[in-house]
Order: C-alpha cells, then sequence, then structure tokens
C-alpha cells in the first residue's frame, strides 16, 4: 500500500516547480527557527527584569548543552537523509522501521545523557567553563532543571525529523507555534513569579522551557499516529546492523562536528568571560540579535535538505544540484536584507535587553563588526544541509573545524588576548570565520561531487525486483 498522504508530498519535492517547493517548505522551518529564538528572547525579556545579569545564565549552559546532544544531532541527521531518500525511492516498507529505530535510539541516548549530565554539571561550570562567580549559582540551579530537557528533547527530535523527512514541515512549526505561547506564558509566571508561585530566576526559564518542550513533543507523536497511519512508531528491539552502521557513517560525522561546535563555543564562552560579567552579558545581547536574522536563512537551508535528498533517493541527481545552487543564490539576497536590517535597529534592539551603558556599548561593537557577514554564515548553513540531505557530512564538518577552532579560538585568542585588542578581537574573529566557511562550502555545493544517494544497496535491489517482475513487451510479426 502505497501512503497517499506522504507521496502528496514527495511528487512536489521531486518534480515540482523548485523555488516554491522551498517556499513551502523553507517558510514553515523559518517559522520553526524564529518561534525557538521568541523562547530565548522571551526568557532573556524576564529575566532581565529579575535580575540585569541573570540573562546571561541561559548563554553559560547552550555550548555544553549543544556539546552533550551533539550525538542525537548526529543519528537524527543521519537518518534524515535515510528516511528523505526512502521516500523519494518509494520504498515506504522501510520508512516505518527506521522511523521506530530512531525513535528508540534517541530515548536510549536522551537518558544517558541526563544522567551524566547531572553527575558532572558542577565541575563542568566550575572548572571548565569557568562561570563569573556572580551567576554561578544561578547557572547551576538552571542546569539541574535544564538537564531533564535532554530526554525531552530526544524524543521530540526524533519525531520532528521523522514528520520533516516526508516533506511535511508546517505541522511541526504550528505546534511550535503552540509552544511559543505557552513558554511566553509560563515565562513570567515561573521567573518573576505571579500569586503562590515563588520567584525563581533562571531556575524558571528552565521549567517553562522543560514544560514547553514535553507538550510539544506528545502533540507531534499523536498527530504522526493521526494523519500518517500507514507508519507505525514504536519502541523495538531490532536495531540491525545494517541501519546501524549507515548511520553511523553518515551521523558520525555531524556528531563530530556538533561536538566540535560545543566545545568550541564553550571555550568561545571561556574566553569571553574573561573579559568579565559585562563582556559576557553583552556577547549573550549582541547574539540574540544577530540571531533574528539568522533565524531567517537557517530555515530555509534545512528544507534544502529534505529536497536534495528525496530527489537523491529518486534518481534525480542533476535536480538536486540545482536546488543547492538555486538556493545559494536566491537566499543570498533575503539574508543581505536581514543584515541591513539588523544593523539599522542595532541600537533599539539592544535596548530592549540592557540599561548598562557599558553593556549595550560592548554589544554595538559586537552587532557592528559581524551584521554583514550573514550571507557568507548563510552558505555555511547551506553546505551543513545539502550535506545532511545527501549523506555526505565529512566536508561540511571539516569546515566547521576550520571555521570554530582555527578562526573563532586560535585567531579569537590571537587577536583577543596575544596582540590585545580584548573582546574587538574576538568579534574580529567571528567575522573572518564566516567569511571562510562560507566561501569553501560555496565551492563544495557548486563542486557536485556530493550528489549521489547512500541507500544504494536497497535502490539495486528495488531496481532487480522492478526488473524481473516486469514482464518484457514481445513483438511479433
Amino acid at each position: 500500500m502505497v501512503p497517499s498522504s506522504i507521496s502528496k508530498y514527495r511528487d512536489s519535492i521531486v518534480s515540482g516547480p523548485i523555488l516554491p517547493t522551498m517556499l513551502r517548505l523553507g517558510l514553515p522551518l523559518m517559522l520553526t527557527d524564529i518561534i525557538m529564538l521568541i523562547y530565548n528572547i522571551t526568557d532573556a525579556y524576564w529575566l532581565s527584569r529579575y535580575s540585569q545579569y541573570a540573562l546571561a545564565v541561559p548563554r553559560q549552559n547552550w555550548p555544553i548543552f549543544l556539546t552533550f546532544i551533539s550525538i542525537l544531532i548526529g543519528v537524527t541527521n543521519a537518518n534524515l537523509a535515510i528516511l528523505s531518500q526512502y521516500v523519494g525511492a518509494k520504498i515506504y516498507s522501510k520508512v516505518s522501521e527506521v522511523a521506530s529505530k530512531l525513535f528508540t535510539l534517541c530515548i536510549l541516548i536522551s537518558t544517558a545523557l541526563f544522567l551524566i549530565y547531572q553527575l558532572l554539571k558542577y565541575y563542568i561550570f566550575s572548572y571548565l567553563i569557568r562561570t563569573p562567580i556572580e551567576i554561578l549559582v544561578d547557572v547551576l540551579r538552571y542546569a539541574e532543571i535544564i538537564a531533564f530537557d535532554f530526554i525531552s528533547f530526544g524524543v521530540g527530535m526524533s519525531l520532528v525529523t521523522i514528520m520533516q523527512s516526508f516533506g511535511d514541515t508546517r505541522t511541526p512549526a504550528t505546534i511550535m507555534g503552540i509552544g511559543a505561547i505557552i513558554n511566553a506564558i509560563l515565562d513570567p509566571i515561573f521567573i518573576v513569579g505571579l500569586g503562590p508561585i515563588p520567584a525563581m530566576g533562571a531556575r524558571g526559564a528552565a521549567l517553562a522551557t522543560l514544560i514547553t518542550r514535553l507538550f510539544s513533543s506528545i502533540i507531534v507523536l499523536y498527530l504522526i499516529k493521526v494523519r500518517y497511519p500507514e507508519i507505525k512508531i514504536g519502541f523495538t528491539y531490532r536495531l540491525d546492523k545494517e541501519w546501524f552502521f549507515l548511520s553511523l557513517k553518515i551521523g558520525i560525522p555531524v556528531t563530530i562536528m556538533t561536538i566540535s561546535d560545543g566545545f568550541a563555543f564553550t571555550f568561545q564562552q571561556a574566553l569571553v568571560n574573561m573579559f568579565g560579567v559585562v563582556i559576557a552579558t553583552a556577547f549573550a545581547i549582541g547574539f540574540m540579535v544577530l540571531d533574528m536574522a539568522n533565524a531567517i536563512l537557517r530555515g530555509f537551508t534545512m528544507s534544502i535538505s529534505i529536497m536534495v535528498g528525496q530527489n537523491l533517493g529518486a534518481g534525480n541527481s542533476s535536480r538536486a544540484r540545482k536546488i543547492a545552487l538555486t538556493a545559494a543564490h536566491t537566499i543570498m539576497l533575503f539574508v543581505f536584507i536581514g543584515s541591513i536590517s539588523v544593523y539599522l535597529g542595532r541600537s533599539y534592539l539592544i535596548s530592549i535587553f540592557a540599561n548598562d551603558s557599558a553593556v549595550v556599548q560592548e554589544a554595538e561593537k559586537l552587532v557592528t563588526t559581524i551584521a554583514w557577514i550573514l550571507p557568507m554564515m548563510m552558505l555555511s548553513f547551506l553546505g551543513m544541509s545539502v550535506g545532511r540531505g545527501s549523506g555526505h557530512t565529512i566536508v561540511p564538518t571539516i569546515v566547521n573545524i576550520i571555521r570554530f577552532w582555527v578562526i573563532r579560538i586560535c585567531v579569537g585568542w590571537l587577536l583577543a588576548v596575544a596582540i590585545g585588542l580584548s573582546a574587538v578581537g574576538l568579534w574580529t574573529a567571528i567575522a573572518l570565520s564566516e567569511i571562510t566557511g562560507g566561501a569553501i562550502s560555496y565551492m563544495w555545493i557548486r563542486g557536485g561531487k556530493w550528489a549521489k544517494p547512500v541507500i544504494k544497496h536497497q535502490l539495486q535491489q528495488v531496481r532487480s525486483l522492478d526488473t524481473i517482475e516486469t514482464p518484457k513487451k514481445v513483438y511479433t510479426n
């Protein structure tokens, strides 16, 4: 039985007009990123009302959280490629099987991450990140709650990946929108207190995030069961070697890249923390402002993974390359407009979160330095998306390591500490990293060596069966 609900999405992706399809897939994903940004902005706004420096607390936690969930990101990205290529090849019998394996593995991994994080959090923030003493207690309280988010994140990410691989990006975005409303309601209640509920500060922000994520995950699971009844998702003990090693082959480079990113952000945060709590707060605010522009580009580049994956599965390699190049040339224009908007509105945006003149001044320096390199950052994101959709993830991983470790960390330390440019040296290194990463990513996309499916064995089996089962036409005189 061919699942018509999935085929509807699949047909438009492999044979429909490229730009309209890109918009249909990309707009909900962009909305999802904007919603995630709203989570962060809402947290920051209410935390700034609780305490001037409390809004720096989630930023202290984020790099190490990213490092821990890197294995989940690797597994889900690998299976986005596998699932989308099965959908493109119309091998629907494998979709339920792979979806259940992904769901099971994510639950196991996220539970282990929760336990490890709870045991190590004090040592991480006290000795590795060296969080400023003024906010250390709040950071540890935040971490104590957000540790539970590993489990909700793992479950939610597996389910969203499954749904997105079909080409349905709208449903997860809608659920995230509802979650954002819930988060916006819960934040002031838990952060600054309301009625019998005491003010919890950063700990309250973590609790609001956890409740919202759990709610979203439950709704996504329910909608998959209702809208795609042909796809059966559940806990399974059948994690076979072929699937496991293919997931490792595709996912390990992504995991390495994410771990690398997480540690790089951790060391970058440590570098920033060397210059005190004012610079640390300015860093958190400045990156929040830049994330407003990033939210536009990340969503669209993520949609390319789905389009590339399904087209490679369907045997449309030339169309997959055309999709990637069309995205590179089209989205750059929109991102550049976003860069101008961020630059022009930087003072107003920063003033929403800070009234300390020293913090405002440093945040403006950060935004002014790197607002103009957002189009190049988009090309780096696009390179990652092409790698994830095709299953060829090694080159984007290498590019990311160069961006973060060679330029942001090493060059950043040289400029900020050795040469003595202070925080301006760190901001300059961030700009250089995006220019370099974007240029290399574009050349790789244009080269097109990535345009090969990773489910070759299964495709060969299906084509062999088609040859056997389809009788040859016999011509008679």
